[in-house]
């Protein structure tokens, strides 16, 4: 008898697998690792195939989009971390000679701030996103034409406002979730040239109008819940330059607003963002 030639055609497997997969006879080293070069180069054409498949699928995609939008390539979208994109916009700032800082739809850390040592020359600096602590006030004051300051979002306590007492240009200053008290106001009075403060801060009371009286230079004055009084309100007109005044959710009644409005016409007043129907210098904002 002759020896039975296997059919070239038959493509099994030249190991019996068990239900778990496993081989179940064993066979020489030559057939096991032909046996295993043979799968590599399978999954090696499945993976081409994958590749291939995808490529295809991208490209119809990117082929439908531009026949949908008059030809313009499909927009590539990569969402970088804060750091990156703190880093990239200091840079590109310092190329076009930008000396404004305005950060609205990302969140800037004390960690991140700290590169501004090595950009001098900003004059203003807005963080809408910011979570910037006490720690950042050293290196904001660092900045020696700092004129605006505004930082949204972080809680800047009466050791901060301390130390930007020390910021000796800045001239607008707008902490409106600060978590200073009437101590912290008074450091101010270190800033010659102080003319706009905006303040926030859930420890803050009436007391306060006291120390902003002490702040000769300011004209203008934003107070965001801040308990003010009809005393308080007449303490703040005691202010030689004072040209604007805006009150949110104040305690000032209507006899303290009519008081105002009597004696002192000349002021801009808004009182919850707006003007009182019977403010003489009521109009319309756009």
């Amino acid at each position: 008898m002759t020896a039975e030639t296997p059919d070239q055609n038959d493509d099994s497997s030249p190991l019996e697998l068990d239900q778990e997969g496993v081989a179940s006879e064993m066979w020489d080293a030559d057939s096991l690792e032909a046996f295993q070069a043979q799968q590599g180069l399978a999954k090696q054409r499945r993976r081409r195939a994958m590749l291939v498949a995808l490529l295809a699928v991208s490209f119809v995609g990117t082929v439908v989009y531009a026949w949908k939008n008059n030809g313009e390539p499909a927009p590539v979208t990569i969402d970088l971390a804060p750091e990156i994109k703190f880093e990239r916009l200091l840079f590109r700032l310092k190329m076009e000679h930008n000396k404004k800082l305005h950060i609205e739809d990302f969140i800037v850390t004390d960690d991140m701030l700290k590169q501004l040592e090595a950009y001098p020359e900003f004059e203003t600096v807005i963080l809408d996103q910011g979570q910037v602590s006490d720690a950042s006030m050293k290196v904001l004051c660092s900045l020696p034409n700092l004129q605006h300051l505004r930082l949204r979002l972080s809680p800047i306590s009466d050791e901060g406002l301390k130390t930007l007492g020390g910021c000796q240009s800045l001239w607008f200053l707008n902490l409106p979730h600060s978590l200073c008290t009437s101590a912290g106001v008074a450091e101010l009075k270190a800033i010659p040239q102080l003319r706009q403060l905006r303040l926030g801060s859930r420890n803050l009371s009436n007391e306060v109008t006291r120390d902003i009286a002490t702040l000769k230079t300011l004209r203008g004055i934003h107070l965001i819940d801040v308990p003010v009084t009809d005393e308080g309100l007449k303490t703040l007109t005691t202010l030689p330059y004072l040209e604007s005044l805006y009150l949110d959710n104040s305690a000032v009644t209507e006899i303290g607003w009519q008081w105002l409005y009597a004696n002192h016409p000349q002021l801009h007043v808004h009182v919850n963002q707006r003007h009182n129907d019977y403010d003489p210098k009521a109009h319309n904002h756009h």
